[in-house]
């Protein structure tokens, strides 16, 4: 083969290879990004990438699974007639089995399951999925909090790949010196075809705890509110003049990791 076909060859080769390997990454300004790959690395996230999660919410177990682009969220029920129920939200849909068969679900059905699951997933492993490509990050300089400073990052969702719930927004408050979350605050809009969640609202979430396993760090939240809130990104200085009141806990029992 004549050298120049041996290089073109190589240099398509390169292409393809870079191609293959190159995953799509959320983007944002350069601030707002570099700070949530430090509380990605501080959280120990990369650990989670074709890890399985087991953790039990309110009695409840859920198992998780990222692996490149594909993932499997699914939480474990008995149903009344004594029967095992899995639910799962993966890259095909959601689904529901009865003793391991699948059953149909209608549309109202299958986004009730799929905000019970992938709510409680999403927030569990945070920040992993802030390395999404549907993310959309912006540096909001910084705030205090309890008198401590924080470093704010805006998380919004593009439409495509953002999921039924793209138009929520983030706000998330990270401690300089190593970008772990210190607190965060949402919007959240009306599901739809899911009944149980029909009007707007938003949370702060105030740590009361916090356990590693296998290097991963998880976290356990006080979640609160408050009343006529002009903007999320105002929800630590609510916090800080006694503004905001709970509504509940958010608890993460039995954490295992296993690869």
């Amino acid at each position: 083969m004549p050298a120049r076909s041996i290089v073109i060859s190589f240099t398509l080769a390169l292409v393809l290879v870079a191609c293959e390997t190159s995953a799509p990454a959320p983007q944002g300004d350069a601030e707002a990004l570099a700070l949530l790959d430090r509380a990605r690395q501080h959280h120990g996230s990369a650990t989670l990438e074709g890890a399985e999660v087991r953790f039990t919410f309110r009695g409840v177990p859920f198992t998780a699974r990222r692996d490149g682009g594909a993932y499997r969220y699914a939480r474990t029920l008995t149903d009344n007639l004594g029967r095992t129920v899995e639910e799962v939200v993966d890259n095909e849909g959601t689904h529901r089995f009865i003793n391991g068969t699948e059953v149909p679900l209608d549309a109202a059905e299958a986004a009730r399951v799929h905000t019970a699951v992938n709510s409680v997933v999403y927030f569990a492993l945070l920040p992993a999925p802030l390395a999404d490509a549907a993310v959309r990050a912006r540096s909001l300089g910084p705030d205090s909090v309890g008198g401590q400073p924080y470093d704010r990052v805006e998380v919004t969702f593009a439409r495509e790949g953002g999921g039924v719930d793209f138009e929520d927004r983030y706000v998330y408050w990270l401690r300089p010196a190593d970008a772990q979350i210190g607190y965060y605050a949402y919007t959240y809009e009306p599901s739809p075809g899911d009944t149980s969640r029909t009007e707007t609202g938003t949370r702060f979430r105030v740590p009361i705890g916090e356990v590693r396993a296998e290097g991963v760090l998880f976290q356990n939240w006080r979640n609160v509110t408050a009343d006529s809130l002009a903007d999320i990104a105002d929800f630590g200085a609510a916090y800080d003049d006694g503004r905001t009141f709970e509504v509940s806990e958010v608890v993460l029992d039995d954490v295992r990791v296993a690869r």
